[in-house]
């Protein structure tokens, strides 16, 4: 496309010079004509004067033959200049007809690469995204604690990840079928997405694993009280199809700096915190709580 299009330019810049060249010589013959007309004027005053030398004369019918030439020479001159002009317009023409293919081309082209852009935007949410609850994925939610830590480092904000388990998930899923399996992790999902701030992150880390990220933490024991409250929210009976349950969670946090300052670390003593939560009343510790 772009070769043709360089090509198609060279060509019309070529007519457009060839045609400046023809428009000239129609210039000049129409001066030419104009010359001979008034020439042939003075031979007419001439040849109507009653007394005139044979001198005169003669000038005059030399005059008048060159006139006639100069008349022929220039219908010749007109002819070329006509075909000329009528093969600059039929290949115009062509050039015009050239140039409306290309312009649709180029809009198919413009057309395909925006389909491109809009699916290559798609996969990319996509490829971030859990399928099941729409939620951010584990590569979204890496991504976004990486980020959190450099603003927390800057900053000197506290930064909290709070590893999240459902409790007797595989019991769930053996008695009741993992159609039923599915609605409790969106209602899990739905609920966790509609308790925390704005600005934090709620993630589907895999399986019945949920993971949140709170930033600009200020006092730990707001989080801890924050993830309490999220256990009496999704203990909340809920009812799928007829059959009421109370789904119970357990929560392990791990808080910036002081239980780790890398997003590994966070993670790996969120994950031990919450195993602990398991065994205890109100299902929520925090790592530094745990007995090393």
């Amino acid at each position: 496309m772009k070769t043709k299009s360089k090509s198609l330019r060279k060509t019309v810049s070529a007519k457009k010079a060839l045609l400046g060249q023809v428009l000239k010589k129609n210039q000049k013959i129409k001066k030419d004509v104009k010359k001979a007309a008034s020439e042939l004027t003075w031979v007419n005053e001439v040849l109507k004067q009653k007394k005139v030398t044979v001198q005169v004369m003669e000038q005059a019918l030399i005059q008048n033959k060159d006139v006639e030439q100069k008349v022929a020479q220039a219908a010749d001159d007109l002819r070329l200049v006509n075909v000329k002009l009528a093969n600059e317009v039929a290949e115009r023409m062509g050039i015009e007809s050239e140039l409306a293919e290309m312009k649709t081309d180029l809009a198919e082209v413009r057309e395909d690469l925006s389909k491109a852009e809009v699916n290559v935007e798609v996969a990319q949410q996509l490829a971030l995204q859990d399928a099941l609850t729409g939620l951010p994925n584990r590569v979204s939610f890496e991504q976004g604690i990486d980020h959190g830590l450099i603003q927390a480092k800057r900053h000197g904000w506290g930064l909290a990840v709070l590893f999240i388990d459902i409790d007797k998930f595989k019991t769930i899923n053996d008695s009741y079928g993992h159609g039923m399996g599915d609605q409790v992790l969106l209602t899990v999902a739905n609920r966790l997405k509609s308790f925390v701030r704005g600005g934090d992150t709620v993630s589907r880390w895999g399986g019945d694993e949920f993971v949140c990220l709170l930033l600009e933490v200020k006092q730990d024991d707001d989080v801890v009280r924050l993830a309490e409250k999220l256990v009496d929210r999704i203990a909340e009976p809920c009812e799928f199809d007829g059959t009421v349950l109370s789904i119970t969670i357990s929560i392990g946090i791990a808080i910036y700096p002081t239980d780790g300052e890398t997003a590994d670390i966070l993670f790996k003593n969120a994950d031990t915190a919450m195993y602990k939560a398991k065994g205890t009343e109100n299902r929520v510790v925090l790592f530094r709580t745990v007995p090393h």
